[in-house]
């Protein structure tokens, strides 16, 4: 049954829309850039800045903060009577790759930051809960210094043992151990149980929203990906008397992949997107010819068969390129994350609650890999989209307007509420009406 469609008192409405344009704009000063972004790598010293104002938000609306082992911050609201309820859980991150957008990640922070607000506001006026609800900071989602992406939700779910997640190691050699400690923030607390619900808001990232005219997308499918950490070994070498033909020029096979992985997608126009982000060089000295490289491949694809079919063509590329420069490869890495629907009751749910709030909805698919990903098979899992202009992301100019940013708000705070009502169960909340 559809809930009766209501629109959000507008003395509220736009007490919420500027709570939160000022949240945004207090992390946006972590790590500013004069391009008017941020660079905010996980566990650094501005990572450090925007996860104390996260603990600021939480304890100021009546939560209680807990830091786990690799840093994931959790900011816990008893909204329900009673220990042991079922927990609503909201977030996203906090760091971001370099010259990044400010919007990218701590959207979704400040989003749930807002609800976690509105809700505790309702149970003092005298509302009541049948679920508590947790706004989250994901430790090293983008990837940008540490790797693997999704790192700390993967790991609370686990995915990985916090042990190997705090001792991976960024391209200095620090660990995210250390540097967590560095800021304060390699935590001991016990991290909550897992949810009954798992909800995300984020920017969007493409073109779909603003090309449809739609302020809210509701995400039914992400793309697949498959990730290859790959090694060329050359010999390091004069790039002057050295002789060409005796070359093993790490570099040159470099190039010779980065050519044929962005070729690849050709053959699959608009289905299977390609690219080499990240290439590390050594020595990395103009007069010396590489001995090693190592490249970051990336493939990614709404269908799993055309993934798997990359991944096979990708490999033969990348042996192709070694053979061609006279290099030895080693592919030190590799993640394969499939094609999977999102839970349709929470797909359902959100696109109630994007009507009831006076928005149309859009269903739609994610290319970009989000933690809500990681939640996937866990529990019921939903992820919303607003539009981001020109698609502009993980650069600077990245941007939203704000009458969308207040939309994803009044959205997700939506969904929350019948949600925390319904001890987090999503087929029970869609028929409750909106507050």
């Amino acid at each position: 049954m559809r809930s009766k469609s209501s629109t959000p008192d507008a003395g509220q409405a736009s007490t919420d829309r500027a709570g939160l344009q000022d949240l945004l704009a207090r992390f946006s000063a972590c790590g500013a850039t004069p391009g008017g972004g941020v660079t905010r790598l996980c566990a650094s010293s501005a990572d450090g800045a925007a996860r104390d104002l996260f603990g600021q938000e939480v304890r100021a609306a009546g939560g209680t903060l807990r830091i786990d082992a690799v840093g994931n911050q959790f900011g816990l609201f008893a909204l329900a009577e009673g220990e042991g309820a079922p927990l609503v859980m909201m977030g996203s991150h906090l760091d971001s790759q370099v010259l990044a957008g400010r919007l990218d990640g701590t959207y979704g922070v400040a989003v749930a930051l807002r609800v976690g607000d509105g809700l505790m506001r309702a149970r003092r006026a005298g509302k009541r809960f049948a679920a508590d609800f947790c706004a989250v900071n994901w430790t090293n989602e983008e990837g940008a210094r540490f790797r693997p992406s999704l790192l700390g939700s993967a790991t609370y779910l686990g995915g990985h043992e916090a042990a190997d997640a705090l001792g991976v190691r960024d391209d200095d050699g620090m660990s995210l151990g250390d540097a967590l400690a560095a800021i304060g923030y390699r935590g001991s607390d016990p991290a909550p149980p897992r949810p009954a619900c798992y909800l995300e808001a984020h920017v969007e990232q493409g073109t779909v929203l603003e090309e449809a005219g739609r302020p809210i997308g509701v995400v039914g499918r992400n793309w697949g990906a498959t990730k290859i950490e790959a090694v060329f070994t050359g010999a390091q070498a004069h790039t002057g008397p050295g002789r060409m033909e005796r070359r093993r020029d790490a570099l040159l096979a470099a190039a010779y992949a980065i050519a044929e992985i962005r070729a690849m997608a050709e053959g699959w126009p608009g289905l299977l997107h390609t690219s080499v982000g990240r290439i590390q060089v050594a020595p990395n000295s103009a007069n010396v010819v590489a001995g090693r490289v190592e490249i970051s491949v990336e493939l990614r694809s709404n269908e799993d068969a055309i993934l798997a079919e990359a991944g096979t063509r990708a490999d033969a590329l990348l042996r192709a390129a070694a053979d061609r420069a006279g290099t030895d490869l080693t592919i030190a890495g590799r993640s394969e994350r499939p094609s999977r629907a999102l839970p349709e009751a929470v797909c359902r749910l959100l696109a109630d609650s994007a009507a009831s709030t006076g928005h149309e909805a859009l269903r739609m698919d994610t290319v970009a890999g989000h933690d809500a990903l990681s939640f996937l098979g866990i529990c019921p899992t939903g992820l919303v989209f607003v539009p981001s202009i020109a698609g502009i992301t993980h650069n600077e100019a990245e941007a939203t307007a704000p009458d969308d940013l207040a939309a994803g708000l009044a959205v997700m705070r939506d969904a929350a509420e019948r949600l925390c009502r319904c001890g987090g169960d999503p087929a029970a909340a869609c028929g409750e009406a909106s507050p």
